[in-house]
């Protein structure tokens, strides 16, 4: 009943952490045992979640980043034909 007292809960759904989730996000002094977790404060299918919802966050951005240099590259060469006619000369 102690043991159970002490075991965690998700942050986000409140679900009790099953006894692998607990084991796998308790740290050892031993490096090599060690398990990196990018959200131990949640559950298995929470942190499957939220680790999805940051791929496709970084993804969107990358998209987002990709057509913002296409813009400015479209930007850019409709400028350089409209500054290089032979009309140029005679515009202020």
């Amino acid at each position: 009943m102690e043991r159970e007292m002490r075991r965690p809960v998700c942050k986000d759904c409140g679900q009790k952490f099953t006894d692998a989730r607990w084991e796998a996000i308790v740290y050892t002094r031993d490096w090599s045992k060690r398990q990196s977790h990018p959200h131990p404060h949640l559950c298995e299918g929470c942190q499957h979640r939220a680790v999805a919802a940051e791929a496709q966050a970084e993804a969107d951005e990358r998209d987002r980043q990709e057509q913002e240099r296409l813009r400015q590259e479209a930007e850019e060469q409709a400028a350089a034909q409209k500054a290089g006619g032979w009309l140029s000369r005679f515009r202020t």
